[in-house]
């Protein structure tokens, strides 16, 4: 049965990502957020890219010079714009599961395209063949990566890729053997993550969300509860085999087979069987879920942004790196807080019956002894963090100085809820500028930011965010790309618009 509004406004007060409620409207905002879009800087202005016949949009890569694809989130359609006019068919239609935060997702161009026209998409597959919104009209692995070749005109699937399967299901309101009395009210459909990249190295890097699961890629030795059992869910774990795997980035060769310098490759040999072949593809874990996936052009270091209620953060990626959640969230020294205000505030369940946020530890040392690290992995505490949820999602790097040069390799963040729905800081756009090594934030502007922890009094608020503010009004946000014109392009779900960033006045190297 379909989510009621009702039901969808009840989910909000205990998620920690409003994304999950927004997107899963099941129609767009008619008009732009209750606010007007702004650019806060005069050196740049604002303008719309695109301002008629999207749906929901989620997505945008550019295949040419004024030439892109765009994703529409519930309908599965992957639209075209050339000069900024949408075309009159879609090049591609897939029958999309959209319920909550699930739909097509996310897309990414081969390194070398258009010469290998190869084009990969996420998505969530519909298990009627007709695009759904009933939760439970989905595959178990229902969450895929496919490849596709563009023709000129249409995109093909490849069958010579490995379709990358995941995780879909939240069946966590089923009883399992042993803890019958541990259930959630109702089957889920959220934290699924999306965003795939390429990176310099020519790998693909997929980050999926932790889809409410609580196994060893939430640092749980024997899943959620305090004695063990057979499994943790409808369908096993918490051993992180094919049906569990969440809460990581993946990385693959471009044909979908498993690079053998994965971090725990030879780990998943030790292991073998399907649970093996499945920590072969991990590069990271320990993530509990996020939309802003983007790769440093000058370091090459990967960022990432993650929601929670209680310390959201951007994070640059190392190796092996494990994310700490659900131990932790933010800065292991502020575990205290972490746990405060997840066992009093925004529903007290951190989503899963199974593993209430009392369970939370008490110091540092203990969550850190608690953690799962497979041979190899570093637990890293996260480059920035908000106290409260401020919802970071889409976020891009500028290269080059098309923005001008004071904008030159800043990282670029937009917001998962609109103004309309939360105030605050809902609908902006965040600017953060790197440290001369790009290894950490600069945070110098704000003496407040020293701590690498903006402590806003309240989610999306905006005390000691100010100085990291660009934009306003700009709605839910889930994609910032730059164009082959140096510009940025900002996606909005909310607005259903593209919108473009670009100098107010072109600089000398551009004229």
């Amino acid at each position: 049965m379909s989510e009621t509004c009702a039901e969808k406004l009840a989910v909000k007060s205990r998620s920690a990502l409003a994304f999950s409620v927004l997107l899963g409207l099941a129609t767009p905002f008619a008009a732009a957020d209750t606010i007007p879009v702004a650019i806060l800087d005069p050196n740049l202005q604002v303008t719309t890219y695109i301002g008629a016949g999207l749906d929901q949009p989620i997505g945008i890569a550019f295949i040419g010079s004024n030439d892109a694809l765009i994703l529409e989130k519930g309908t599965g359609l992957v639209k075209r714009a050339i000069g900024g006019v949408l075309q009159g068919a879609p090049v591609l239609d897939l029958a999309v599961n959209s319920a909550s935060e699930r739909g097509l997702l996310g897309i990414a161009l081969h390194p070398h395209f258009p010469a290998v026209p190869f084009v990969y998409i996420r998505w969530t597959e519909s298990s009627t063949g007709a695009d759904s919104t009933v939760l439970g009209e989905v595959p178990l692995l229902g969450n895929r990566v496919d490849r596709f070749t563009w023709d000129g005109t249409t995109l093909r699937l490849d069958p010579n890729f490995t379709t990358v399967r995941l995780r879909a299901r939240q069946t966590d309101n089923l009883a399992v053997s042993n803890h019958e009395d541990l259930v959630n009210p109702a089957e889920r459909g959220n934290h699924n993550g999306g965003p795939l990249r390429f990176g310099p190295d020519g790998k693909l890097y997929v980050f999926t969300g932790d889809v409410g699961r609580r196994g060893h890629m939430q640092n749980l030795v024997i899943g959620p509860f305090e004695s063990p059992s057979l499994h943790d869910d409808t369908y096993g774990g918490p051993a992180p085999d094919s049906e569990h795997l969440s809460g990581v980035v993946q990385r693959f060769n471009d044909d979908g087979s498993t690079p053998r310098d994965n971090p725990f490759y030879f780990l998943g040999a030790i292991i073998g069987g399907d649970t093996g072949k499945a920590v072969q593809t991990v590069f990271t874990y320990g993530h509990r879920n996020g939309f802003g996936m983007a790769f440093d052009p000058y370091s090459r270091y990967l960022w990432l942004t993650e929601n929670s209620d209680a310390f959201s953060e951007l994070n640059r990626v190392v190796r092996g790196m494990n994310g700490g959640w659900i131990q932790t969230m933010g800065p292991l020294s502020r575990i205290a807080e972490f746990k405060q205000i997840e066992t009093t505030m925004f529903g007290n369940n951190l989503q899963q019956v199974r593993y209430p946020p009392t369970r939370i530890a008490d110091t540092a040392g203990a969550a850190r002894e608690r953690m799962v690290m497979l041979p190899g992995a570093e637990y890293v505490d996260p480059q920035f963090s908000w106290r409260y949820e401020s919802g970071p999602v889409g976020a891009a790097f500028v290269r080059g100085d098309a923005l001008g040069a004071d904008y030159l390799g800043s990282l670029w963040i937009g917001s998962s809820r609109a103004f309309a729905q939360v105030g605050g800081t809902g609908g902006s756009l965040y600017r953060l500028r790197l440290a001369p090594d790009r290894l950490a934030v600069d945070l110098s502007a704000d003496a407040r930011l020293a701590d690498k922890v903006a402590d806003n009094l309240e989610k999306v608020g905006a005390t000691e965010s100010e100085s990291l503010l660009i934009g306003r009004g700009f709605g839910i946000t889930p994609a910032i790309e730059q164009g082959p014109d140096g510009n940025l392009y900002v996606v909005s779900l909310s607005d259903g618009i593209v919108y473009r960033i670009s100098r107010a006045t072109a600089p000398a190297s551009a004229q």
